[in-house]
């Protein structure tokens, strides 16, 4: 099951994408980019270096740069903090870009039993953690959707979770990163499942424990992911989400976000989504 019956409620069919969407580009949508958005400047700045060709434009507050990757055209925007600029970013992006297929990546907190940090967590659904329209709806539920969770496309995520798995096994991090201490490739644990998401940086044991309560299944949070989710499904856009965890979601959550940052999670994301899409070439 999706959720406990606690947080069962009637669903109304998803658009036509997430019936099963091949992973692999059709040649005759060559033309259509991918969009590959994260929150983060430090993100974002390598995944624009592995650009080949690319251009840049600014409009709306944000930077998008075009280029390709192994010749499968590509657009990057990098949205910011929270809910509210995800959703405006990739909006902009689907109306001006037309993407085939939507991204997002990043780093998140691990909550989930078993998810360490410096592990890989890709999502298979997305729930809004502070989404609450009781009682008008259930909590959590979308009313556009008429569901919580929102699943991200299967074949997107199987290719994410394989090109994680690959990337890795490769030993494609810099070596800086590994070798200071605070993190080792080998102990990496690829983890598929629920990513919650909210505009607030969940950093307690205490807040922690309530969202588990709350959502027991859920392995990760952060806040930007269902955002981009309820946008991609409402487009009818295939979309996926990944997350490297930068810390636990507790009171050290602060200081490992942001050591976590710079030395693993940015090249690790680059890493990540370039295996991707050289699988898909």
């Amino acid at each position: 099951m999706l959720f406990s019956s606690r947080f069962d409620v009637l669903t109304s069919p998803l658009p036509e994408p997430f019936a099963g969407t091949v992973a692999r580009i059709d040649r005759r949508q060559m033309s259509q980019p991918i969009a590959i958005l994260t929150a983060m400047e430090q993100e974002g700045r390598l995944v624009e270096a592995s650009l080949d060709a690319h251009r840049q434009e600014s409009w709306g507050g944000r930077r998008y740069v075009s280029g390709t990757v192994a010749q499968i055209p590509i657009v990057t925007a990098i949205s910011g903090f929270g809910k509210v600029a995800a959703a405006a970013t990739v909006a902009a992006v689907l109306e001006r870009y037309r993407p085939a297929k939507v991204l997002f990546a990043g780093v998140a907190g691990g909550v989930g039993r078993g998810v360490a940090i410096g592990d890989i967590v890709v999502a298979e659904s997305l729930v809004q953690h502070d989404f609450d329209a009781r009682p008008l709806f259930d909590r959590f539920v979308v009313p556009s959707l008429g569901s919580a969770r929102i699943p991200a496309d299967p074949a997107l995520t199987d290719g994410l979770v394989t090109a994680a798995a690959e990337f890795l096994a490769k030993g494609g991090l810099d070596p800086a990163a590994s070798s200071s201490g605070t993190y080792d490739p080998a102990s990496v644990t690829v983890h598929r499942g629920t990513i919650a998401s909210g505009d607030r940086f969940i950093a307690s044991i205490a807040d922690a424990s309530v969202l588990l309560r709350d959502l027991p299944d859920v392995l990760a949070v952060e806040m930007e992911g269902a955002a981009v989710a309820q946008v991609c499904t409402e487009a009818g856009v295939p979309f996926a989400v990944f997350r490297s965890i930068s810390d636990r979601a507790d009171h050290l959550a602060d200081a490992d976000f942001l050591a976590f940052i710079e030395s693993v999670a940015a090249p690790l994301t680059a890493g990540i989504v370039t295996e991707f899409l050289l699988a898909l070439s």
